[in-house]
């Protein structure tokens, strides 16, 4: 079947006489419900890009068996992205003409239904690139693989990535490094394009000022979510986790506990723990994913995980949903960076210390991108680069950190190349673009908390257009 633009299909759902439009809505169902069909379709990147055989892989891929993983994607390959793009296309003509919908959400709307669909083409491009017959169709959709990866994440900038890397190299060539360190420093040095003359350009601070405030807003926030943490407990395996979770919901968001200021807000929300490659808030589904696997996790980690998951990415979908216009709970087109930015600096502010993040996915991303760096190449210098950063002068290597450094490389390397594995996914460069630009907003609204609080109340981006659709918007 043939793939229309984006635009193709609005203007055809536009295109509806009143009469015709008067005889869909007689049928239709409310918006509400047809919300609610539409994110039933929502495009699942993260569990269609868990690769099946990543256990076996790892293996072989470490042991040296093989230079680069090939990852099988069941979910990917088994996906009917064509009946998918239909209901998207249908449901859409719906909503988009229904008697209910005001200027302002009909436009928020179209927002939405072309994210859904860009999304999707991402991944029927993925799913056709593994199934190419020939090396010249595979090369085709990598090349539009390529831009609605850049379209739907956007691009790493290479200054940058240069002065991220950069950074990372001077601190190592700096070492008084002997023996083994050495000699990995000098595998490191031959890996990569380094010149040590080359001066790495400052990057983004915010003040003390406003790392101050946000100390504050973070403190009244979370203080009661994380005083549900067991006091004495140092490490938490995931159903601890899960416990944790759950008891935050109930007791801070459904008013079971002792507070009950926010009662039956988190209605219908729950938390599992199953096979994923990674901590996943489904607003759509109103449920928290947790991996199931041996991973214990520190104190500290737990916090930033209740502030990140529970104190961001849920607590905005349950404040935009409590709006008339429902991607508010879901994320209106273009939220992401700011998604994960804000659930980045939130960790910062409740510390009271900024520090960049996301800086390890930015160097994978920029490898890949600007070096043309594989799999194996971006993994040989990632596992060095990092374990030498942690090597203080004179400090000896041992096999062990070298296995461990190894396997945390590889789960970062695949991070990144997840969905196609020949080819970078952009994804996580939302947390270093995302904690930069929400950092920046703070930074300019300089401690007005009403202009802070419009960016709390729903899946929203630091822009103006997005703050006018908050203010647009009635409480329901």
């Amino acid at each position: 079947m043939q793939k229309d633009s984006f635009y193709a299909i609005i203007c055809r759902m536009n295109e509806k006489t009143p009469l015709d439009a008067i005889k869909t809505i007689e049928s239709q169902s409310s918006v509400e419900d047809l919300y609610s069909q539409l994110t039933d379709l929502s495009p699942k990147i993260v569990t269609m890009f868990n690769p099946s055989n990543r256990k076996e892989e790892e293996e072989r891929f470490l042991s040296g068996e093989i230079r680069n993983p090939q990852f099988v994607y069941d979910k990917l390959n088994s996906a009917d992205f064509d009946e998918a793009i239909e209901k998207i296309r249908e449901l859409g003509d719906k909503i988009l003409n229904h008697p209910d919908l005001t200027l302002v959400s009909k436009k928020v709307y179209e927002g939405f239904i072309k994210k859904y669909y860009e999304q999707i083409e991402l991944l029927r491009c993925a799913q056709d690139y593994h199934g190419a017959s020939s090396e010249e169709d595979k090369q085709k959709i990598a090349e539009a693989y390529k831009g609605l990866n850049i379209e739907t994440y956007g691009e790493p900038d290479e200054g940058t990535y240069r002065s991220l890397l950069g950074e990372k190299l001077n601190r190592v060539r700096n070492k008084n490094l002997t023996g083994k360190a050495d000699d990995l420093r000098k595998e490191l040095f031959g890996m990569v394009d380094f010149d040590p003359d080359v001066d790495v350009p400052e990057r983004f601070r915010p003040s003390s000022d406003t790392v101050q405030w946000m100390y504050g807003v973070a403190e009244s926030l979370y203080g009661g979510m994380l005083k549900r943490i067991p006091d004495e407990q140092v490490e938490f395996n995931p159903h601890e986790l899960q416990k944790i979770f759950t008891d935050i919901i109930e007791e801070e968001f459904n008013g079971r506990g002792d507070t009950g200021s926010c009662a039956g807000a988190a209605e219908g929300w729950t938390v599992s723990v199953e096979k994923a490659t990674s901590i996943n808030v489904k607003s759509s589904e109103k449920r928290i994913v947790i991996p199931d696997n041996d991973m214990m996790r520190s104190r500290e980690k737990v916090e930033n995980l209740v502030v990140h998951e529970i104190g961001v990415h849920m607590l905005r979908s349950i404040t935009g949903g409590e709006t008339d216009i429902l991607p508010l709970k879901s994320g209106l087109s273009d939220y992401y960076d700011t998604e994960e930015g804000l659930g980045v600096v939130m960790e910062q502010a409740f510390r009271g210390k900024f520090a960049e993040r996301g800086v390890d996915h930015y160097i994978t991303a920029g490898l890949a991108h600007f070096d043309n760096k594989d799999f194996r190449e971006a993994f040989e210098i990632k596992w060095r680069l990092s374990l030498l950063g942690s090597v203080d002068d004179d400090g000896g290597v041992s096999g062990e950190q070298i296995a461990k450094a190894k396997k945390a490389a590889f789960t970062q390397t695949l991070r990144s190349f997840r969905g196609a594995n020949d080819l970078p996914l952009f994804k996580d460069l939302s947390y270093y673009n995302g904690s930069v630009e929400v950092w920046k907003y703070l930074e300019s609204i300089k401690g007005d908390d009403l202009l802070l609080s419009l960016l709390l109340a729903g899946k929203v981006n630091t822009s103006a257009d997005h703050r006018r659709v908050i203010l647009e918007s009635r409480s329901v």
